[in-house]
This record gives C-alpha cells, structure tokens and sequence, in this order.
C-alpha cells in the first residue's frame, strides 16, 4: 500500500487522467483530461458548459484516475469532492499548458491565454482528495 507521501509524489509528476462525474441520471461520465496538483488538490481546466463542469455543480462527487505514461502504467485513483472556481483559469491553463508542453510557458503568451480563457468561458474544477486507491 502506497503511502500518502508516494501518492502525492505520483500525482505531482505525472499529467494525464481520466476524470469521472455523476450524469443526471447517475451513470458516470468519464473524460480524458490533463491536470496539475497543486497544495493537496487536483485541478483542471474545463468550460462551464462542459459536463464536468455542470455535474460537479450539480454533485460535487468525483473519481480521477491519474495514468503514468510508461510501462508498466502505474495509476493512482482520487475519490473526492469538487468545486467550480470562476477565478483562476489562467493560472491553472498556463500551469497545464506547462505541464502538457513539458515546458514552461513564457508569459508572453499571457495575454493570447486570458482572452481564449474569457472567449471560452473557463473555469477551474478543484477536487479535494478524500480517499485513494491503490
């Protein structure tokens, strides 16, 4: 069993995930996403009218299953709660952007990142962990 250290040292290093939230009528909906962790939290960027976004709202229960990208695929699953922040998308594209370049992202491009932020209607979903497995 893995322990809280080793848990939160896979999920700062790797990027990728599946991402699942409660549909309306209680199945899941899955989505493949890129995310950061950031002070004991997942996050993500997503659009409000994007089905994250609108089932965290509706209830908050979410499973993100974090995949490393190399043989043997090792994986670390979160079961927790989110919240949809309407403050922050910027922050948290530029840090994915990063994250999925594998670089950083020069602040030159700020500007190009906060009105595609506005255009789209970004939003942060920020999942606090409750449980984890394996």
């Amino acid at each position: 069993m893995a322990t809280q250290e080793e848990r939160e040292r896979f999920l700062r290093e790797h990027r990728l995930a599946v991402v699942a939230t409660v549909r309306r009528d209680g199945r899941p909906q899955l989505t493949p996403v890129y995310y950061a962790w950031q002070e004991g939290r997942v996050i993500i960027s997503t659009t409000r009218s994007r089905f994250k976004a609108l089932n965290a709202r509706r209830d908050p229960r979410v499973t993100l299953c974090a995949l490393g990208e190399e043989p043997p695929f090792p994986y670390q699953t979160v079961y927790g709660r989110a919240e949809v922040l309407e403050e922050g998308a910027v922050d948290v594209m530029m840090l994915i952007g990063e994250r999925m370049l594998g670089r950083p992202i020069d602040e030159s491009q700020r500007p190009a990142v906060e009105e595609r932020a506005r255009q789209e209607g970004r939003v942060v979903l920020r999942i606090t962990p409750e449980e984890y497995s394996p």
